[in-house]
């Protein structure tokens, strides 16, 4: 081989490494949207334990034990607390059985909760960077009563965490309760951060009620999963969608599989009612899939479109992101297609 034919080829070597290390480096890049100039908010978070102040009232001073703590926590209470049914509620609920249970459980998982507010002021820090009008809330915890389908509530200017949805995936009132365990298995620890800002991404997304398809609420999804990349940025994946690594391991070896099933089934743009279940519920697995798989397909296809829209979009913000309804503009700026696993 001549110098020149050997310079050539091993131009054409490395060339191809350097093609190869761009491929497979192409699907665990996440581009996240520069910050505006600007400072983020300093304000430290410091979580009120509504849970404890609402316990430790004496059952036969309620009314006095209520209205000592309206000025801190009006946010549960509203402004008809006073009433005579309200007050009844009250105090059923203090005497539920079940609900002790779950105050006493989570009193003695989370003693101290300045891991959170630590974690919380770092992301509701990131999330005002790219959204500065914004006030900080106030943040509260609570024992929901096993409301499993809203673990934490968001307004504007509060948030409140159901500390008794976080006890661990193997808290006996848990299957007491008749909860899957495909659930209980997110009701841990590390899913109480991810939860907080996923409640935070619902006031942020805008969404168009006249775009309806299962493609429109894959985007969704995926743009509240985004959310998550950037805000918190050290948190793993699975906590941030909710699936096993096992899961999450399969779906992304599955990748091409899962959206060739939505295009030959002709699911993307359909707004039935029953294809969109099929890839959006939460579900132990997705009908017509591995066992193995995790339900809502859907969110991570949406998840991934949406983390390539943000590579290829030119220096599109977080805000164009979360406020644009156009989901096939969105889809086509990606130019997605999964490789094979």
């Amino acid at each position: 081989m001549t110098k020149i034919a050997l310079r050539n080829y091993f131009i054409f070597i490395s060339l191809t490494l350097l093609f190869l290390q761009a491929c497979n480096n192409k699907g665990s890049e996440i581009t996240v949207p520069a910050l505006p100039d600007g400072k983020g908010s300093e304000s430290k978070i410091a979580i009120k334990r509504y849970e404890q102040a609402l316990f430790r009232i004496k059952k036969n001073h309620l009314r006095a034990g209520m209205a000592s703590l309206y000025p801190d926590y009006a946010f549960f209470l509203g402004n008809q607390w006073q009433d005579t049914m309200s007050m009844l509620r009250i105090y059923n609920f203090l005497n539920d059985p079940n609900i002790r249970e779950l105050y006493n459980l989570s009193e003695k998982k989370y003693p101290d909760i300045s891991f959170l507010e630590n974690k919380l002021t770092d992301a509701i820090g990131r999330f005002i960077q790219y959204y500065p009008e914004k006030p900080v809330p106030s943040v509260y915890t609570y024992i929901s009563g096993l409301d499993v389908d809203n673990p934490v509530y968001f307004s504007d200017t509060a948030m409140a965490i159901g500390l008794d949805i976080f006890l661990g995936s193997d808290v006996t009132a848990y299957q007491k309760a008749g909860l899957p365990k495909y659930k209980t298995l997110r009701f841990t620890q590390d899913f109480i951060l991810p939860q907080c800002m996923l409640a935070v991404s619902d006031n942020i997304i805008k969404v168009d009620d006249r775009r309806n398809s299962l493609l429109d609420q894959m985007l969704t999804a995926g743009k509240a999963l985004y959310f998550l990349d950037v805000v918190l940025p050290d948190c793993k994946d699975e906590f941030k969608i909710g699936f096993s690594t096992d899961q999450l391991a399969w779906s992304r070896k599955n990748e091409s599989e899962i959206w060739s099933f939505i295009i030959q089934n002709q699911l993307l743009f359909s707004s039935n009612p029953q294809g969109i279940s099929k890839m959006m519920t939460d579900a132990p697995f997705t009908a017509g899939f591995a066992a193995e798989s995790p339900g809502r397909l859907g969110a991570f296809i949406g998840w991934q479109i949406v983390r390539e829209y943000m590579k290829e979009s030119d220096g599109s913000t977080l805000k164009q992101l979360m406020e644009n309804t156009n989901s096939q503009q969105i889809l086509k700026v990606s130019k997605y297609k999964p490789a094979r696993g």
